[in-house]
């Protein structure tokens, strides 16, 4: 009775570790539907105009593009490089924006900012 028990109990925690390992991994976008889904953000945020819209589009697409050109799979990613590509969009979204909407795209960053600092701090406190 007792063997039986303990093979139980075995082949239970084998299968509670395997589903746990499986649930980490996280889904992989594109660059085109990483900009769909920052430019849709940035459209709800800043009240975006058809036209204002297109071109943040645009520019996320080849932004996002330069970001995952820099970091081929299984190398470390390119700071630097994703600094660059990151202040050259913000760039181009100002040019895109009137004064009202640079105002709230600053305040959009810094919340972002804030947000992104808050989760690594999550993630650094989740034991592995």
């Amino acid at each position: 009775m007792k063997k039986l028990i303990f093979t139980a109990i075995l082949f239970i925690s084998m299968g509670t570790m395997a589903f746990a390992q499986q649930g980490d991994k996280k889904v992989k976008k594109t660059p085109e539907e990483k900009a769909q889904l920052a430019t849709e953000e940035l459209t709800k945020k800043l009240s975006l105009t058809a036209d204002q819209k297109t071109k943040i589009q645009a520019i996320n697409i080849e932004s996002f593009k330069k970001v995952k050109e820099s970091n081929p799979k299984g190398e470390k990613k390119d700071k630097a490089a994703i600094k660059a590509a990151k202040d050259e969009r913000d760039t181009k979204i100002n040019a895109v924006l009137n004064d009202t909407q640079r105002k709230a795209y600053k305040e959009f960053k810094a919340e972002k900012k804030i947000e992104k600092k808050a989760n690594q701090k999550d993630a650094k406190k989740k034991p592995e």
